[in-house]
């Protein structure tokens, strides 16, 4: 859990069971604030009193601070945390909305080599968006529930780029980094996507 607007936090339930919780920076006075145990909490915690970063060692087991001054980001410092736990699948919530800045680093992130390890694990969820990282191969997607909306951005130059199962369909096209192909619809339950190089960000949304 990150600190960004708790307004864009969804529902946390269906993602309860089975989870191990990361707080980061003001995300874990969230998780306290809803009532969710938190394996350890991260971050340089500006965002947070010292009042409340008091309250919060008192009552999570492993609080690390780092400083405000630093190279890495709090989502950055939170995902390497979260990779050594080995995960099946890493959600991140709170990583939107707020300041641009930060939701630009949380989306760009997965562009670092550091990171490709955590490419197929990672998925950034709030109220509105599902989205997910893919490097170059074929994929079959669910469509998910109250989502009507899929969009593919290129987070780098792409080449073969195929969609299948979408209004929108395309055969072996190529986009420069930074395209946007937003507003499709899937057709049935399901939609396929392929492409030969690049990366390429898959949102389904809904208004």
């Amino acid at each position: 859990m990150v600190g960004g607007p708790a307004e864009l936090v969804p529902p946390l339930d269906p993602y309860l069971a089975d989870a191990d919780w990361i707080g980061i920076d003001g995300g874990a006075k969230r998780l306290l604030e809803f009532g969710i145990p938190m394996k350890k909490a991260l971050g340089d915690f500006d965002s947070l009193s010292s009042e409340e970063l008091e309250a919060l060692k008192q009552q999570v087991a492993d609080v690390t601070e780092f400083p405000a001054e630093k190279d890495l980001t709090d989502t950055e410092i939170g995902l390497i945390a979260a990779m050594e736990e080995l995960p099946d699948v890493i959600r991140i919530f709170g990583a939107t909305g707020g300041r641009m800045d930060h939701l630009l680093a949380n989306l760009m992130m997965l562009t670092k080599p550091e990171f490709e390890q955590a490419i197929p694990l990672v998925e950034m969820i709030d109220c509105y968006n599902w989205m997910k990282m893919y490097v170059p191969g074929h994929y079959e997607i669910q469509k998910l529930e109250e989502m009507r909306y899929a969009a593919f951005i290129t987070m780098g130059n792409v080449s073969g780029l195929t969609l299948s199962g979408f209004k929108y369909p395309l055969d072996d096209a190529s986009f420069p980094f930074a395209r946007a192909l937003s507003s499709n619809e899937f057709t049935r339950d399901s939609g396929s996507f392929s492409f030969d190089s690049g990366l390429i960000l898959m949102i389904q949304s809904k208004d």
